[in-house]
């Protein structure tokens, strides 16, 4: 697929963008980027539109890239997302619900969008461009690191802000005792409570940022990194 033909395949699209007068669910996003990847059990393809509820993975090896609006959904190799529209349907609400694997979320001010992983859900609080990035590393663990601006994760009434820069691991209770309940949990050592966050060395961030690396100089099609304002 030329350049050209790539612009036009997006645009198209976005046209199509709410129109359920075909009888089909709700257009969420667009593909922008697709290397061994897979839209439920057929290939992704570039300019391959993504509606309500739709699940799309990549292989170990593979890369995926969707406009969602003016947002940025990337999923590096071995993971796995639903895109769904948000509650009230609204064209700029939407949620990335992670299956496996990580999930980067490129998110700008004005636009209404989360990832929703194990229940908890994590969405950048920037105030012009936000990039925050999500794994499931144990049934009940998330490593979260706020690349670009602040995040915010929620999980069962509580809340904790993830500075900018910062990458946490984030153990779930997920057990009914929800204990005092509403407080933000900050500390290992305290119980009862529905999250625990715990710094990860920066090392370890370091290398997380580095997760697509060389996919991010000279993509295909010319696509901005999630990072570029």
């Amino acid at each position: 697929m030329t350049r050209i033909q790539r612009l036009l395949a997006i645009a198209m699209a976005f046209l199509l963008t709410g129109n359920s007068g075909s009888g089909k669910a709700d257009v969420v996003g667009i593909v922008v980027l697709a290397d061994r990847a897979k839209l439920g059990a057929e290939a992704a393809a570039e300019g391959t539109t993504i509606y309500d509820g739709d699940r799309v993975s990549t292989d170990a090896d593979g890369a995926l890239r969707m406009m969602v609006g003016e947002a940025i959904v990337y999923l590096p190799g071995g993971s796995c997302v639903s895109l769904r529209h948000g509650g009230s349907g609204a064209e700029k609400e939407f949620a990335a619900e992670l299956v496996s694997g990580t999930v980067v979320l490129s998110l700008s001010a004005g636009t209404d969008g989360e990832i929703v992983a194990r229940a908890a859900r994590i969405r950048p609080m920037s105030e012009t461009r936000g990039v925050v990035q999500v794994g499931i590393t144990a049934p009940r663990e998330l490593l979260v690191f706020a690349r670009r601006g602040p995040a915010q994760i929620s999980y069962r009434g509580e809340s904790e802000t993830i500075a900018e820069g910062k990458s946490y691991r984030v153990l779930l209770n997920d057990s009914e005792d929800d204990g005092s309940g509403g407080t933000t949990v900050k500390s290992p050592g305290k119980r009862g409570k529905m999250f625990v966050v715990i710094v990860v060395a920066a090392t370890t961030a370091a290398g997380i940022a580095a997760l697509w690396g060389s996919r991010d100089t000279g993509a295909k099609g010319g696509v901005e990194s999630p990072d570029h304002p």
